[in-house]
């Protein structure tokens, strides 16, 4: 028997569809096939005629003899999380009943929901942004103030960056490096509590926001083209650390970011300003650090505040003051 989510990772509101296939491997057929699939709370199939009963969707079937059965169940998905089916039995039994046997199988992968893209950032907030909404292309233009060192001449490099007395002393053409006026790496510090301290600032339902503000943001940021890393102050594991995504411009970092925010549970485990404290001294200059926050309080104020002057361009975002510019 093979039960496998289809596909495996989907975003909130997606279509996703449990595949049951049951093979019957012997010439006897079997007449009586009950099937169970018990599903996991917050994750049910459409057919459900009663979302608060059993969560399980039964089916009876017959299975000739070497041929198999596939069932294909659309599930409703409205929540982010990591899915396991809390089991799936089958009872196989002869024409009569008489002698059931009961048979267990399980998923090897869990369904991953993400969190869906929140759409609903205000304009003049997404302009603010480098990426922006609609994304703009990426655009480093060279600091001449920053020397950041040389490398061997390439055709087509300027005259003007010609490091000369460098290359009349190596006997080969050096041109000068400059550090960019923006790297293309952005961090996304994520404040999953409505304020300081942590302890007292407890509403999943903002930290829910908050998650989908960075979800679409990060999504932008992939897209343009931009290493994109990520911090939390809650954890994935009990007893570690916080959460963090390195960035990276490599091809499966999208995924990884996404099953970061699909996993994070939305109860802080500490306050964000020494998360950043600790993460900001491994930045490099120019590194653009957007913060969700509802609420910043002093702490995480002043981590920004020294992470601006340490030369990175620190843009704060809070989903509350945008609900209330839109009720205003």
């Amino acid at each position: 028997m093979e039960v496998a989510f289809e596909p495996a990772r989907a975003f909130v509101g997606e279509d996703v569809t449990l595949r049951v296939r049951i093979t019957n491997d012997k010439r006897t057929p079997l007449p009586i096939v009950r099937l169970l699939v018990r599903f996991p709370f917050s994750l049910l199939p459409e057919a459900a005629p009663n979302p608060t009963a059993l969560r399980g969707h039964r089916r009876r079937l017959s299975i000739a003899g070497r041929s198999e059965v596939e069932l294909r169940l659309p599930v409703v998905v409205t929540t982010r999380g990591e899915y396991w089916l809390e089991g799936v039995d089958v009872v196989v039994s002869d024409p009569f009943d008489l002698a059931p046997i009961k048979l267990e199988a399980e998923t090897d992968r869990p369904l991953l929901v993400m969190p869906e893209p929140r759409v609903g950032i205000p304009l003049h907030i997404a302009r603010r942004l480098p990426f922006g909404s609609p994304a703009p292309s990426v655009r480093l233009f060279e600091d001449r103030e920053h020397f950041a060192g040389v490398r061997d001449y390439e055709p087509g490099d300027p005259m003007h960056h010609v490091h000369w007395r460098l290359s009349a002393h190596t006997g080969k053409l050096q041109t000068k490096r400059y550090e960019p006026t923006r790297s293309a790496e952005v961090l996304f510090a994520l404040d999953i509590a409505n304020g300081e301290p942590f302890w007292h600032a407890v509403d999943p339902d903002t930290a829910e926001e908050s998650i989908g503000w960075a979800s679409y943001l990060a999504r932008q940021a992939i897209h343009a083209g931009w290493r994109t890393g990520l911090v939390a102050n809650t954890h994935l594991r009990r007893g570690r650390g916080p959460l963090r995504v390195r960035a990276s411009d490599s091809a499966g970092n999208e995924a990884v970011l996404f099953a970061a925010l699909a996993r994070m549970p939305n109860q802080p485990t500490s306050d964000l300003g020494p998360v950043l404290r600790e993460v900001g001294r491994r930045l490099v200059r120019r590194t653009t650090v957007i913060v969700v926050s509802p609420r910043p309080g002093a702490a995480l104020s002043h981590e920004m505040e020294v992470l601006r002057r340490r030369g990175c361009d620190v843009i704060h975002l809070s989903p509350l003051e945008a609900f209330r510019e839109a009720a205003s």
